[in-house]
């Protein structure tokens, strides 16, 4: 797993979904989509 997508992870939960979390984190909502994707694609 990534650092990253960890975090990323974690603020979706914190916030309660994807879009508060970019603007939380200054990324857009399908960055954040593709985080989450790849830390699910490395948990298997």
């Amino acid at each position: 797993m990534l650092l990253r997508e960890v975090e990323v992870f974690r603020s979706v939960m914190s916030v309660g979904s994807a879009s508060k979390a970019a603007a939380l984190l200054g990324v857009t909502q399908p960055a954040i989509s593709q985080s989450l994707r790849r830390l699910e694609e490395s948990a298997g």
